[in-house]
């Protein structure tokens, strides 16, 4: 069901609302089409409405929002696989968006990341790129977030995130071990699409599902629920 003045129209108020009461240090965003009709892009009305700052990608699929001072950022290609294959064009990202945030305790590497949900081998090269990526980074302080469009966390995308030299913490599986965490449909989540991952020194303390209030006629801020990681930062 679409309401005819567009999606975002409806959505734009409990977003809002949602990630008010998340009390937010970064938010990454995905699919963040824009229905505006030449008025101001619907992520820029959302971070105004919020009192952030905002980083985005020229194509409009991911963005990110921080109430803290943005030094730098920059979008990354991933060409291996998501370009090659016509399969799945139009779905997922070929890029990740990566900032530095001038976040509380220090600068924090922010990557934002969406990948397809329609080939398994163009995850697994999103994967090895976004891994060949980060070893140019320093890996501290680093958190990297997204719609992965992988179900189950054994399956060898999310598996080589946490491997090698490079080794990630899925900070939900590390709260709730057992746990799958459903995100996706938000009004009756069945399967965890949605990721937050920690580099090692920043160790999780709570992970929350958000987003699961719809308004009074049943309308969700969105067709995922969102996943909130608190974090510290190892001595």
């Amino acid at each position: 069901m679409r309401p005819p003045t567009g999606v975002w129209s409806r959505r734009l108020p409990l977003i809002v609302d949602t990630l008010r009461r998340a009390e937010f240090d970064l938010v990454g965003l995905q699919e963040i089409s824009d229905e505006s009709r030449g008025e101001d892009p619907v992520v820029e009305t959302l971070a105004d409405a919020l009192g952030v700052n905002l980083a985005r990608t020229p194509d409009g699929q991911l963005a990110l929002l921080t109430p803290h001072r943005i030094r730098s950022s920059t979008v990354v290609p991933l060409t291996v696989g998501v370009a090659r294959d016509e399969a799945v064009a139009g779905y997922g990202s070929a890029s990740i968006l990566h900032a530095v945030i001038a976040a509380p305790g220090g600068d924090t590497n922010f990557l934002v990341a969406h990948w397809t949900p329609r080939s398994a081998s163009a995850r697994i090269d999103a994967a090895q790129a976004l891994i060949a990526y980060l070893s140019g980074l320093p890996y501290e302080r680093l958190v990297v977030v997204g719609d992965l469009n992988t179900v189950a966390p054994e399956k060898p995308e999310l598996a080589l995130l946490g491997q090698g030299e490079r080794q990630l913490v899925d900070a939900w599986a590390a709260v709730h071990p057992g746990h799958p965490g459903p995100t996706m449909p938000s009004h009756d989540p069945a399967v965890r699409l949605d990721y937050v991952f920690l580099s090692p020194d920043l160790r999780p303390v709570s992970t929350r599902r958000i987003g699961d209030r719809p308004d009074q006629d049943g309308f969700y801020p969105s067709d995922h629920l969102g996943v909130v990681a608190t974090a510290t930062a190892l001595e």
